[in-house]
């Protein structure tokens, strides 16, 4: 039996055993006893990878399901708020590469008072200047889906990512990123501190890692531009510049920030963090009252698979979701949480949901879906997309915004590279884009200037009218499979 007599930063973490029990004890001198009573990490079919992990806990006689990382928040049970990161066997096949979750156990749970703020006093800052769920993003246990990360096959004994950290996606050399805590810059760069110690993470060029005063860790990567005046054994503060988001490094060629979060776990060894629910505290901060709509994760399925689309994970800050709606590629529309679809063409599609409150307000977001084929045969493999605007807020009329794409056809699906992207502004405007181009008519617009950058298509474009628009963007290779994205843009009247 484990025992926490008081909430640290970031809640209080047990690492239990089925069967085990630990006891939280509340600040009103109360205690809970929580035990694990069951794992379960089913695999999907195509892939074979544990996609909803989800544990079965016991608190003082309650029972309940919590899920395991993806997109979840802590749930209330009994007078106990409880999260869970991490079981054993995504760990297990973590470790064939990096010990990243120093996890030893079957569930790992994080614990707060009912009453408590998730991360502590002071908050996070939200670490880049972009409204929530900008583009694609890839959380805590979430599979890779941009670029080839879900293509190959899944062959017994091959190492899965199972994705530590957060990946928020935006547009490359534009969105600023801001250190989400103060401390000490343990490493800039290849620069180090006086004291950088093997806790942190490897140096790279791209790479930023703080630790603050309570010896947890805090890294920054694939950064287009590090601050020139960030330096390896300073001390910053919160929300001060770290510099810009790219796709540098071990990227896989998208723009996006790695954000992660270590400190030390039950096993006595430093390991990461699920800190996606503190990256909604920190925004929810800064945007009190905010609506929140949440198409994710991503899904993966094959050809007459049933999908079940859930929207369930959406947050309303200081209100009630009434209504949820899902506006499906296909034209259909279906009211409801859930939506059940059955894909007929392997493809990449973008399904769009709308979520309303008690107060009027209204907000969207996409869920990503991969249908591929079970046997992961090229030739019925569609290629995988990313697509990102710039600037994501504050957009009036007539302000131009800037848009970049880029299909993959990565590795051995590479032989269906072809076609064109197109796009569809939402405001009746259209227009083409060729990225990573195999046709000569498109080398004279991509290959200008830095030839790294050359893989991203970018068209700009500016909206006469206020409104939300949805964008979106396809594009079907040599195998007449398609991938679609899309994205929302609002725009405001314009300024006087």
């Amino acid at each position: 039996m484990k025992t926490k007599s008081e909430t640290s930063q970031g809640g209080q973490v047990f690492d239990l055993a089925i069967g085990e029990t630990a006891v939280f004890r509340l600040k009103d001198g109360t205690s809970r006893r929580i035990k694990l009573v069951e794992v379960n990490e089913p695999r999907c079919l195509v892939r074979g990878v544990i996609r909803f992990p989800e544990i079965t806990i016991d608190v003082d006689d309650e029972r309940t399901k919590i899920p395991a990382g993806l997109y979840n928040l802590p749930q209330l049970v009994n007078g106990v708020k409880i999260g869970c990161s991490i079981t054993h066997a995504m760990a297990e096949i973590l470790k064939k590469q990096s010990d990243w979750r120093a996890f030893d156990k079957d569930a790992r749970i994080r614990c707060w008072g009912p009453d408590e703020p998730l991360f502590g006093t002071p908050p996070l800052v939200y670490p880049v200047k972009q409204r929530w769920f900008a583009t694609m993003t890839q959380m805590t246990n979430e599979r890779t889906c941009v670029g080839s990360g879900e293509l190959p096959l899944n062959k017994p004994g091959e190492y899965i990512y199972y994705h530590d950290g957060m990946d928020i996606g935006g547009h490359d050399k534009a969105v600023p990123v801001v250190a989400a805590h103060g401390g000490k810059v343990m490493s800039c760069g290849n620069e180090v501190a006086s004291d950088h110690d093997e806790n942190g993470w490897d140096l790279r060029y791209d790479r930023v890692v703080i630790r603050d005063d309570s010896g947890w860790y805090y890294l920054y990567s694939h950064l287009d531009m590090l601050s020139p005046a960030l330096k390896a054994g300073d001390h910053i503060k919160a929300g001060d510049f770290i510099g810009v988001l790219g796709k540098e490094g071990s990227s896989g060629g998208w723009g996006h920030l790695h954000f992660s979060i270590r400190s030390l776990q039950p096993s006595g060894r430093y390991g990461e963090v699920d800190g996606y629910p503190f990256l909604v505290e920190a925004y929810l901060n800064e945007h009190p009252g905010e609506l929140l709509a949440c198409a994710r994760p991503h899904l993966v399925a094959a050809v007459g698979e049933t999908v079940e689309l859930d929207g369930s994970r959406s947050i309303c800050d200081g209100g009630k979701i009434t209504s949820f709606r899902w506006n499906l590629h296909d034209g259909k529309i279906v009211d409801g949480i859930k939506a059940a679809k059955v894909y007929q063409q392997e493809g990449l599609y973008s399904e769009m949901l709308t979520v309303r409150d008690n107060r009027g307000k209204e907000d969207v977001d996409f869920c990503v879906v991969q249908i591929l084929p079970p046997d992961a045969t090229p030739e019925k493999t569609p290629p995988s997309m990313n697509l990102t605007c710039y600037p994501t807020e504050n957009i009036h009329v007539g302000q131009p915004v800037a848009f970049k794409v880029r299909t993959f056809f990565k590795e051995e699906f590479s032989a269906n590279k072809g076609g064109e992207e197109i796009w569809d502004f939402g405001d009746g405007t259209t227009a083409t884009s060729c990225s990573d181009p195999d046709n000569p008519r498109w080398n004279v617009i991509l290959t200008y200037g830095d030839s790294k950058n050359s893989d991203y298509a970018e068209r700009w474009h500016a909206y006469d009218k206020p409104g939300r628009y949805i964008v979106t963007v396809r594009r079907t290779g040599k195998n007449h499979l398609t991938a679609m994205a899309q994205v929302k843009v609002d725009v405001a009247k314009k300024r006087n």
